[in-house]
Protein backbone atom coordinates (compact mmCIF):
# COMPACT_ATOMS: atom_id res chain seq x y z
CA UNK A 1 0.00 0.00 0.00
CA UNK A 2 1.08 3.46 -0.66
CA UNK A 3 1.55 6.72 1.39
CA UNK A 4 -1.36 7.77 0.58
CA UNK A 5 -3.62 4.72 0.70
CA UNK A 6 -2.14 4.32 4.26
CA UNK A 7 -3.45 7.67 5.62
CA UNK A 8 -6.62 7.53 4.04
CA UNK A 9 -7.49 3.98 5.45
CA UNK A 10 -6.16 5.15 8.76
CA UNK A 11 -8.40 8.11 8.92
CA UNK A 12 -11.42 6.04 7.88
CA UNK A 13 -10.95 3.49 10.22
CA UNK A 14 -9.75 6.18 13.15
CA UNK A 15 -13.09 8.12 12.29
CA UNK A 16 -15.25 5.07 12.13
CA UNK A 17 -13.82 3.25 16.01
CA UNK A 18 -14.70 7.57 17.71
CA UNK A 19 -17.74 7.48 15.96
CA UNK A 20 -19.03 3.99 17.55
CA UNK A 21 -17.60 5.45 20.64
CA UNK A 22 -19.94 8.00 20.49
CA UNK A 23 -22.80 6.11 19.03
CA UNK A 24 -22.28 3.03 21.30
CA UNK A 25 -25.28 3.65 23.61
CA UNK A 26 -27.73 3.78 20.91
CA UNK A 27 -25.51 0.78 18.62
CA UNK A 28 -25.39 -1.35 22.05
CA UNK A 29 -29.39 -1.00 23.31
CA UNK A 30 -30.65 -1.80 19.55
CA UNK A 31 -28.61 -4.38 19.97
CA UNK A 32 -30.06 -5.80 23.40
CA UNK A 33 -33.43 -5.23 22.67
CA UNK A 34 -32.83 -7.72 20.06
CA UNK A 35 -31.68 -10.28 22.81
CA UNK A 36 -33.38 -9.40 25.43
CA UNK A 37 -36.96 -9.05 27.32
CA UNK A 38 -38.11 -6.72 29.93
CA UNK A 39 -37.05 -9.35 32.27
CA UNK A 40 -34.47 -11.41 31.04
CA UNK A 41 -31.61 -11.82 28.54
CA UNK A 42 -30.84 -15.09 26.19
CA UNK A 43 -27.28 -15.77 28.07
CA UNK A 44 -26.35 -17.74 24.67
CA UNK A 45 -27.29 -15.16 22.63
CA UNK A 46 -25.07 -12.64 24.20
CA UNK A 47 -22.26 -14.75 24.41
CA UNK A 48 -22.31 -15.22 20.83
CA UNK A 49 -23.21 -11.83 19.86
CA UNK A 50 -19.98 -10.80 21.96
CA UNK A 51 -17.67 -12.76 20.02
CA UNK A 52 -19.37 -12.38 17.15
CA UNK A 53 -19.17 -8.94 16.69
CA UNK A 54 -15.22 -8.85 17.60
CA UNK A 55 -14.64 -12.68 16.75
CA UNK A 56 -16.60 -12.75 13.49
CA UNK A 57 -14.66 -10.37 11.64
CA UNK A 58 -10.97 -11.25 12.44
CA UNK A 59 -12.34 -15.25 11.26
CA UNK A 60 -13.41 -13.58 7.95
CA UNK A 61 -10.43 -12.24 7.47
CA UNK A 62 -8.84 -15.28 8.06
CA UNK A 63 -11.28 -16.65 5.12
CA UNK A 64 -10.62 -14.40 2.91
CA UNK A 65 -6.77 -14.94 3.01
CA UNK A 66 -7.58 -18.65 2.21
CA UNK A 67 -9.78 -17.89 -0.39
CA UNK A 68 -8.94 -14.90 -1.85
CA UNK A 69 -5.91 -14.01 -4.76
CA UNK A 70 -3.63 -11.20 -3.70
CA UNK A 71 -5.33 -7.93 -4.29
CA UNK A 72 -5.54 -4.74 -3.57
CA UNK A 73 -9.26 -5.14 -3.00
CA UNK A 74 -8.82 -8.23 -0.58
CA UNK A 75 -5.87 -6.24 1.45
CA UNK A 76 -8.90 -3.49 1.97
CA UNK A 77 -11.40 -6.57 3.09
CA UNK A 78 -8.83 -7.54 5.37
CA UNK A 79 -8.34 -3.97 6.84
CA UNK A 80 -12.65 -3.72 6.73
CA UNK A 81 -12.49 -6.50 8.96
CA UNK A 82 -10.16 -5.45 11.86
CA UNK A 83 -11.78 -2.12 11.30
CA UNK A 84 -15.25 -3.49 12.28
CA UNK A 85 -13.64 -5.72 14.52
CA UNK A 86 -12.54 -2.61 16.66
CA UNK A 87 -15.91 -0.90 16.08
CA UNK A 88 -17.37 -3.84 17.70
CA UNK A 89 -14.93 -3.77 20.53
CA UNK A 90 -15.41 -0.19 21.00
CA UNK A 91 -19.58 -0.49 21.12
CA UNK A 92 -19.85 -3.28 23.70
CA UNK A 93 -17.41 -1.43 26.03
CA UNK A 94 -18.24 1.89 25.47
CA UNK A 95 -22.05 1.45 25.35
CA UNK A 96 -21.95 -0.16 28.55
CA UNK A 97 -21.91 2.26 31.14
CA UNK A 98 -24.77 4.44 29.21
CA UNK A 99 -26.82 1.16 29.65
CA UNK A 100 -25.84 -0.12 33.61
CA UNK A 101 -28.98 -0.97 35.31
CA UNK A 102 -30.84 -0.58 31.96
CA UNK A 103 -30.96 -4.46 31.26
CA UNK A 104 -31.29 -7.76 33.62
CA UNK A 105 -27.51 -9.18 32.96
CA UNK A 106 -25.52 -8.30 29.89
CA UNK A 107 -22.29 -10.07 31.30
CA UNK A 108 -22.17 -12.88 28.51
CA UNK A 109 -22.08 -10.05 25.93
CA UNK A 110 -18.34 -9.08 28.12
CA UNK A 111 -17.64 -12.60 27.99
CA UNK A 112 -18.03 -13.39 24.35
CA UNK A 113 -16.14 -9.95 23.07
CA UNK A 114 -13.39 -10.81 25.72
CA UNK A 115 -12.60 -14.31 24.55
CA UNK A 116 -13.19 -12.92 21.00
CA UNK A 117 -10.32 -10.13 22.18
CA UNK A 118 -8.02 -13.07 23.89
CA UNK A 119 -8.61 -15.33 20.90
CA UNK A 120 -6.83 -12.66 18.77
CA UNK A 121 -4.12 -11.59 21.12
CA UNK A 122 -2.93 -15.79 21.48
CA UNK A 123 -3.50 -16.53 17.71
CA UNK A 124 -1.39 -13.90 17.11
CA UNK A 125 1.20 -14.34 19.75
CA UNK A 126 1.67 -18.23 18.38
CA UNK A 127 1.74 -17.83 14.97
CA UNK A 128 4.25 -15.14 14.96
CA UNK A 129 5.75 -12.80 11.95
CA UNK A 130 5.89 -14.58 8.02
CA UNK A 131 8.84 -16.28 7.62
CA UNK A 132 9.97 -13.91 4.55
CA UNK A 133 8.91 -10.77 6.03
CA UNK A 134 6.21 -9.63 4.15
CA UNK A 135 2.61 -9.78 4.49
CA UNK A 136 1.86 -10.41 0.49
CA UNK A 137 0.48 -14.11 -0.05
CA UNK A 138 3.51 -15.18 -2.06
CA UNK A 139 2.85 -17.10 -5.55
CA UNK A 140 2.74 -21.15 -5.39
CA UNK A 141 1.78 -23.74 -6.98
CA UNK A 142 -1.72 -25.79 -5.96
CA UNK A 143 0.62 -28.81 -4.58
CA UNK A 144 2.55 -26.33 -2.36
CA UNK A 145 1.35 -25.90 1.01
CA UNK A 146 -0.21 -22.49 2.21
CA UNK A 147 2.21 -19.79 2.20
CA UNK A 148 3.42 -18.50 5.53
CA UNK A 149 1.95 -15.14 5.28
CA UNK A 150 -1.70 -16.67 5.91
CA UNK A 151 -0.42 -18.87 9.25
CA UNK A 152 -1.09 -15.67 11.73
CA UNK A 153 -4.56 -14.84 10.11
CA UNK A 154 -5.16 -18.59 10.59
CA UNK A 155 -4.14 -18.93 14.06
CA UNK A 156 -6.09 -16.27 14.59
CA UNK A 157 -8.89 -17.77 13.09
CA UNK A 158 -8.59 -21.26 14.73
CA UNK A 159 -8.35 -19.35 17.97
CA UNK A 160 -11.56 -17.53 17.39
CA UNK A 161 -13.10 -20.89 16.75
CA UNK A 162 -11.96 -22.51 20.50
CA UNK A 163 -12.90 -19.45 21.82
CA UNK A 164 -16.62 -19.41 20.21
CA UNK A 165 -16.74 -23.14 21.48
CA UNK A 166 -15.44 -22.39 25.29
CA UNK A 167 -17.68 -19.23 25.82
CA UNK A 168 -20.37 -21.73 24.74
CA UNK A 169 -19.53 -24.29 26.26
CA UNK A 170 -19.22 -21.68 29.78
CA UNK A 171 -22.58 -20.23 29.29
CA UNK A 172 -24.37 -23.69 28.80
CA UNK A 173 -22.48 -25.24 31.52
CA UNK A 174 -22.40 -22.98 34.16
CA UNK A 175 -24.70 -20.31 33.58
Amino acid sequence: MSAAEVIVVSAVLIAAVITSGFRSGEMLTALLDLLCTESACSAVGLTFAGWAVVGGPLLLAGLIILISATSATARYAMIACAGLAAVGFTIVYAGVGRLHGSYPDFVPLHVGSTAAMLALILGATISGRPAHGSWERPRYSSSARLPSAAMPLLAVGVCELLALAAVLFWVTAFR
